[in-house]
């Protein structure tokens, strides 16, 4: 293999352990916490009376990534899911230096509209996660949740992230939750402020759980999982990536550092041409100084985890713009191995290679 810095992984988890409810979480709140209700060889997630579709997987398969080659779920779980100091080792196997974390109960609790729950939620889950990062600071880095309730909320808890836990950015799910605020409602303004001028990034992260609402999805594919994650992540990332040019949050910030996850990164160069095209013909509602190609290579920032196809183009376009990711412990990434086929594809150039790697992730979260 080449030789390259220290990789750092940009969009990897923890899996957050039952004492982030129990014990961290106000008693009065607990039951609106996700949880998993099993039912014979399948199970689903419940919050209050609220629950989502069936899947084909045993609970263990959140922390179970999978070999290469395999179907997701067939893997075994893995420690280092809760254990940072198992995390460690296995990040050594895979040459990463660095990992920024995200969690995944803190991906199921956005459908929580009452702002006291959903505010006590998220800093139950950011306590837990910095507690976990300060195992190891220079190598492990938290990104915080913040809540969907209002974005008097959400700055409030992006400085408590920034300011008193530690974190490299905070991030939210891209969906617009009915009663819920835009993503370019004119109240996120200091949020973007905030951010720009604390130099530290903004992430959406998508997650398919049926707890956070998707009944158009669940409609249109009969509650079929495959069938609405393969459409899910690209749809909201590509809404939420409207939101922010069509509205002008882009270019009125354009200091602010925006990461999009989880989607792989060749969505974004025809979409990108799709926005520049509608920009000349159409306008967009406030309209921006720059074409929103522009912006985003300014900007933003999109995750891969393997050397998909039209990667090259993308990094040809865009070429600070990608970061690798592992998606560590789910059961769609890969462990161990997940950075070979990126260190040994010839669609990357040795630059290309070393950006993808390290460089990109260290310019998007200030590392």
């Amino acid at each position: 293999m080449p030789e390259i810095p220290p990789i750092i992984d940009a969009d990897g988890h923890v899996v957050e352990p039952a004492l982030v409810f129990d014990e961290l979480l106000e008693p009065r709140f607990r039951e609106l916490a996700p949880r998993v209700v099993v039912e014979g060889r399948t199970m689903r997630f419940r919050s209050g009376e609220r629950e989502g579709f069936r899947m084909l997987a045993p609970p263990e398969s959140l922390s179970a990534p999978r070999q290469a080659g395999e179907r997701s779920g067939s893997g075994d779980a893995v420690a280092g899911a809760v254990d940072p100091a198992k995390r460690l080792e296995d990040m050594a196997l895979d040459s990463i230096g660095q990992a920024v974390l995200f969690p995944t109960w803190g991906l199921m609790i956005q459908q929580v509209d009452e702002p006291a729950a959903a505010i006590a939620l998220c800093r139950a889950i950011n306590d837990w996660l910095a507690d976990y990062c300060r195992h190891d600071p220079a190598r492990l880095h938290g990104v915080g949740v913040l809540p969907q309730t209002g974005a008097e909320e959400a700055l409030a808890e992006a400085r408590r992230c920034l300011e008193t836990l530690g974190f490299r950015g905070v991030w939210r799910r891209p969906e617009r939750i009915p009663g819920t605020p835009a993503l370019h409602d004119p109240t996120y303004e200091p949020l973007w402020a905030y951010l720009a001028e604390a130099d530290r990034p903004f992430a959406l992260h998508p997650g398919l759980n049926g707890l956070v609402p998707c009944d158009p999805l669940r409609e249109r594919f009969d509650d079929d999982y495959s069938a609405m994650h393969a459409v899910h992540f690209p749809m909201e990332q590509m809404m939420g990536l409207t939101d922010l040019v069509a509205f002008g949050v882009l270019d009125r910030h354009p200091t602010l550092r925006v990461a999009f996850l989880e989607t792989g990164a060749a969505w974004a160069l025809p979409y990108l041409h799709r926005l520049d095209e509608h920009l000349e013909l159409f306008g967009f509602p406030n309209r921006p100084k720059e074409k929103p190609s522009d912006q985003f290579r300014r900007q933003c920032f999109v995750s891969v985890e393997e050397a998909e196809p039209g990667l090259a183009a993308m990094l040809a376009a865009y070429p600070e713009s990608v970061m690798f990711a592992s998606d560590y412990p789910h059961g769609d990434g890969v462990f161990p191995g997940s950075t070979r086929e990126l260190l040994e594809t010839d669609a990357l150039d040795e630059r290309q290679r070393r950006a993808v790697l390290a460089g990109n992730a260290r310019r998007c979260y200030g590392l």
